[in-house]
C-alpha cells in the first residue's frame, strides 16, 4: 500500500468510475485499475462492484475508503505542522458552511490572522448540511459547519456517525427576525405568525431541491408565508432588499452587531419563534486536525459565544 493508492480508491469512490477518476487526477485508467488490484490483494477485501450507477465501494470498501481519508487527512496535517525545508507558512483549507452571517464574520477574523502566509489557499462555500457532510467525505474539504434543528438532529449524528465523521457543537439559538432599523417593523409588537402575514418574507431560494423538498428549512402551517415572499439566492442581495423594500423581514441565525450597523438593521429575539436550531462543526477526526483547522474553529466559537448575548 502506498498513499497515492489510497488516493486513487477515494476519487474512484467520489467520481463513481475509473474512467472519470482518471481524468480528475491526469492518471492512466490501466494505473489506477492496477491500485484497486494492489490493495483488494494486499488486504484480501473486494473494495468496488459494478452497478448500472458506476463503480460503488461494497461495506468493506466503505469502511476501507472511510479510513483512508483519515489516513491522508492525517498526513496532509503533518505536512502543514512540519513543513520541512519550505520557507514561511502554507495555509490551505477548505470550508463548508451553512447560510450563517456570524460564520462568515468569524472566516474574515481568521483570514485576518493567516493572510501573511506565504501560500494561501482558502476555500469557504455556502450550502446545506447535506451538501456539507458530502463536500467533507467526497471532495475532500476540512470542515464541516451544519445546520440542524433539534428535532432532527438524531438524524443528523446517524449520518455523522455512519460515515465515520467527529463532530462538535458550535451554538444553540432560535431563529431571529432581522429587519430594516427604520422600518416600522423593528418595534412593532408581535403576537405570532399571523401578525407577519402582511409583510414580505425573504427566504434563500437554493434551500429546495427541484421536487419541492426542504433539505434545511422544514416548513410547518403556522410559519409559512408563501403567498409573499421574495426568494434570494445571493447572500449580498438580502442585506439591500431588507434595507431598501419597506415591509420585508427574513428569519436568520443571530448576526453580529458590527454587520448590522454597517447595513442599517436590526435583529429581534421572538419568544413566540420557537424553533430550536444548532450549528455543529464536522471533520473526519479531531487527532486529525491541523492547528489553523483548530484556530478557526476557535474563532468561530467565539464569535458564537458573542452573537449569543
Amino acid at each position: 500500500m502506498n498513499i497515492t493508492e489510497l488516493r486513487y480508491i477515494i476519487e474512484i469512490a467520489q467520481c463513481g468510475s475509473v474512467s472519470a477518476a482518471s481524468k480528475r487526477l491526469y492518471v492512466a485508467q490501466p494505473n489506477i485499475s492496477k491500485a484497486i488490484r494492489n490493495l483488494e490483494e494486499e488486504y484480501q477485501i473486494q473494495l468496488f462492484v459494478r452497478t448500472a450507477r458506476g463503480m460503488v465501494p461494497t461495506r468493506e470498501g466503505q469502511q476501507f475508503i472511510a479510513q483512508a481519508r483519515r489516513v491522508i487527512q492525517e498526513i496532509e496535517g503533518l505536512n502543514r505542522k512540519f513543513p520541512g525545508n519550505k520557507k514561511g507558512t502554507d495555509v490551505d483549507m477548505k470550508i463548508s458552511i451553512p447560510r450563517a452571517s456570524y460564520a462568515s464574520y468569524a472566516f474574515g477574523k481568521y483570514v485576518e490572522q493567516v493572510r501573511d502566509a506565504e501560500e494561501l489557499r482558502l476555500h469557504i462555500r455556502e450550502c446545506n448540511s447535506v451538501q456539507a457532510l458530502d463536500n467533507l467525505t467526497k471532495k475532500h474539504y476540512n470542515l464541516a459547519l451544519i445546520r440542524m434543528e433539534d428535532k432532527y438532529e438524531e438524524y443528523y449524528y446517524s449520518i455523522i456517525h455512519l460515515r465515520g465523521l467527529e463532530y462538535e457543537k458550535i451554538m444553540d439559538f432560535q431563529y431571529r427576525l432581522v429587519v430594516n432599523e427604520n422600518d416600522p417593523l423593528a418595534t412593532k409588537k408581535l403576537n405570532g405568525y399571523e401578525d407577519l402575514e402582511p409583510y414580505i418574507e425573504l427566504i434563500h431560494g437554493d434551500s429546495r431541491l427541484p421536487n419541492g423538498e426542504y433539505l434545511d428549512i422544514k416548513e410547518t402551517p403556522e410559519n409559512q408565508n408563501a403567498h409573499r415572499r421574495i426568494h434570494v439566492y445571493e447572500r449580498g442581495n438580502q442585506f439591500m432588499l431588507l434595507k431598501d423594500i419597506p415591509g420585508t423581514y427574513m428569519w436568520v441565525s443571530p448576526i453580529p452587531e458590527e454587520l448590522l450597523r454597517r447595513n442599517g438593521l436590526a435583529q429581534r429575539k421572538i419568544e413566540w419563534q420557537q424553533r430550536r436550531m444548532k450549528d455543529v462543526m464536522v471533520y473526519p477526526g479531531r487527532k486529525f486536525l491541523s492547528e489553523d483547522e483548530r484556530e478557526f474553529i476557535r474563532q468561530l466559537k467565539k464569535e458564537a459565544i458573542e452573537v449569543s448575548k
